[in-house]
């Protein structure tokens, strides 16, 4: 008489999940009708097996119903079932809601597993967008902001959780034999939910004496370079706070 197989954890999970829920819900896929019930079941029981079984199957629609979870169950054991499932997926999408749970979270538990699931994902990934570089600059805008955002330790990488987009204006005055290149700068960073955080910045080199083309191009670099820095280390600070 052959024996019995078991079945692996998340099928098992699945099962239990299906046979919980009415008829009309079990007709839907798992990753449906699991996010379904983590959003709309009365049963903190079904909800908390919902997030594990999201946590399981991953996917957009997973990601979404396990964030929604994480902001805005009233039982902390399904923040915390949705938290742990979201850090074994690892979606850098989830960044966010994750560090605001791990700041606010009512409960230490769900806040202790939030912040290890951030620490886990690792550093931020930007993209620096192409933009054009004011006049007399020498090099490129996008390279420029690229190496500062690397000094102040930022990464860039492929595929990104926020766009960086860099602007950047000079003027140049010319007063009691010295010219003045006064730069201001700005960055617009957009996050995978449409956040959008605008930082600003200014800076300007004089030049004492002639003024060739050759120093007013040095001292235009050398002041965009400067903003630029400053601008890293904003958003630098910035997302070490999300």
């Amino acid at each position: 008489m052959p024996r019995p197989t078991a079945l692996p954890a998340a099928p098992l999970l699945a099962i239990s999940l299906a046979l919980a829920l009415p008829g009309a819900v079990r007709a839907e896929g798992p990753v449906d009708a699991a996010a379904k019930a983590l959003r709309t079941d009365g049963s903190l029981k079904v909800r908390a097996q919902a997030a594990i079984v999201l946590g399981q199957r991953g996917g957009p629609e997973a990601v979404a119903a396990l964030r929604g979870a994480v902001a805005g169950d009233a039982a902390a054991a399904v923040r915390l079932a949705a938290v742990s499932a979201l850090g074994k997926l690892g979606p850098r999408a989830a960044r966010t809601t994750l560090a605001a749970a791990s700041l606010a979270d009512p409960d230490a538990a769900v806040r202790d597993a939030a912040a290890r699931a951030v620490a886990a994902m690792g550093p931020v990934a930007l993209a620096v967008e192409e933009a054009p570089a004011p006049a007399g600059m020498k090099g490129d805008l996008k390279a420029s902001l690229a190496r500062a955002l690397g000094e102040a330790g930022l990464l860039v990488a492929e595929p990104p959780e926020v766009r960086v987009t860099p602007a950047a204006s000079a003027e140049v005055t010319r007063t009691d034999g010295k010219v003045v290149v006064a730069v201001k700068a700005s960055l617009s960073a957009v996050d995978g939910d449409g956040h959008v955080e605008l930082l600003e910045r200014a800076s300007r080199a004089t030049i004492t004496g002639a003024a060739s083309d050759a120093r007013l191009a040095g001292a235009t670099t050398s002041a965009v370079d400067a903003a630029l820095k400053g601008l890293a280390e904003d958003l630098a600070a910035r997302l070490g706070r999300r």
